[in-house]
């Protein structure tokens, strides 16, 4: 994360195709692929940055986004069972459902259950009854805690009560005080 060029460059130089988006941003807007030829690098990093007035994120490529950017939830420091996996649309890097991914939920594998019981303590511990933590293939990518979201595709698609563990976590927090 950050508003220089010169280390996004360096990041680049290291990973040779990376991932460049805005730190603030939300369903896809702005998220830019660079391949190896760094062509519209600095152009990019230009114009999200507002020349230097915004933080960026600069993330190396993961391939194993063709099976989907996993939304995984915690709710009061207990990961939901299922994530939802935001698939892109061909021709398309991201898998974010307001960018034209499509939503597939599914159980939690090993891994993503190991990501989020190793965060979940923590973010706790920090007051957040909500997060979202996205991952792919085996990475931790982001953690969500404005807008942790998928709640209405998992209960679809599954029958897990999203909403009701919501409920559920917040009620114990108000009558566990100092929790």
């Amino acid at each position: 994360m950050t508003r220089d060029l010169a280390r996004i460059r360096d990041f680049h130089a290291e990973h040779h195709d990376i991932i460049v988006k805005p730190l603030d941003g939300m369903g896809g807007m702005g998220v830019f692929r660079v391949g190896e030829d760094g062509m519209n690098l600095g152009a990019i990093v230009e114009t999200l940055g507002e020349d230097g007035r915004r933080t960026l994120m600069a993330q190396r490529y993961i391939p194993a986004i063709k099976d989907g950017d996993k939304r995984i939830l915690l709710i009061g420091g207990v990961p939901v069972p299922y994530s939802l996996a935001r698939v892109p649309m061909a021709g398309e890097v991201r898998g974010n459902l307001a960018a034209g991914g499509t939503g597939r939920a599914q159980e939690l594998s090993v891994r993503d259950r190991e990501i989020a019981e190793a965060m979940a303590p923590g973010l706790w511990d920090q007051g957040l009854l909500l997060v979202g933590l996205d991952v792919i293939g085996d990475y931790l990518t982001e953690v969500n805690v404005t807008s942790p979201t998928c709640f209405q595709e998992i209960t679809q698609q599954t029958g897990f009560q999203v909403a009701a563990m919501f409920i559920d976590a917040l009620e114990h927090a108000v009558a566990a005080p100092g929790v």
